[in-house]
């Protein structure tokens, strides 16, 4: 009978073992399931407006899950530009590149991507802004400078203009006019004339490839 009863007690005991392994891997499968991936957001703590050609921008991609929590993806996701791919580049670790900066306030477009445990593709984007905003001032100078003596710079010598953006030569790109011809007169290109009446005259420089103008007064006298 002890015999019988050390069986029965061996096979309770196995029985509660096989229950207990059963509970637990319905407890892993059922009750721990790993959340799924249902959003995506891209984020930088630097500026995202690329003055000139080489400026970069680290971006960041967060992934959110069903259950609430966040992970990074910055490393995971795939990078992408899906908008004006000619002004910026992108590499695996969401760094962003300039590639041109012109017309400026161009926008382009970056992308990261996952796919989430059901099977489907989140994402988000951000936009990168490329080159000055578009209310930009061109600088503007002059050779000679203001002011200009007829004395020393007799009528019909030439004057010539230079126009910049942050740093950056315009002059070939803008177009130049003079609010009074008989004063200082615009020849052609960046290129004028002191025409031999005195006064203040403003010269307007205007780069429309960049959305950008400036103004410079000059004062002419005998």
């Amino acid at each position: 009978m002890s015999r019988a009863r050390s069986r029965r007690k061996l096979q309770v005991i196995g029985s509660l073992i096989v229950l207990l392994l059963m509970a637990l891997a319905i407890g892993c499968n059922g009750f721990f399931v790993d959340p799924t991936l249902t959003g995506m957001s891209v984020q930088t703590l630097q500026s995202t407006n690329l003055v000139n050609v080489g400026n970069t921008v680290q971006l960041q991609a967060t992934g959110t899950f069903d259950d609430g929590s966040t992970k990074n993806f910055t490393g995971k996701a795939t990078w992408s530009v899906t908008s004006n791919s000619d002004f910026v580049s992108v590499n695996a670790s969401g760094l962003v590149t300039a590639l041109k900066v012109s017309p400026a306030g161009t926008t382009a477009t970056v992308q990261a991507a996952a796919q989430s445990s059901s099977g489907s593709v989140v994402s988000g984007s951000a936009n990168i802004t490329l080159g000055q905003s578009s209310s930009g001032a061109l600088t503007l100078t002059s050779s000679p400078v203001s002011p200009i003596s007829l004395a020393t710079t007799p009528a019909n010598s030439t004057i010539t203009f230079t126009a910049t953006l942050s740093g950056t030569d315009k002059t070939a790109s803008t177009t130049f006019t003079s609010s009074n011809p008989s004063i200082i007169s615009i020849t052609s290109g960046a290129s004028g004339i002191v025409v031999g009446a005195t006064g203040q005259v403003t010269i307007t420089g205007t780069d429309t490839t960049d959305n950008a103008s400036g103004t410079l007064t000059i004062t002419v006298t005998q």
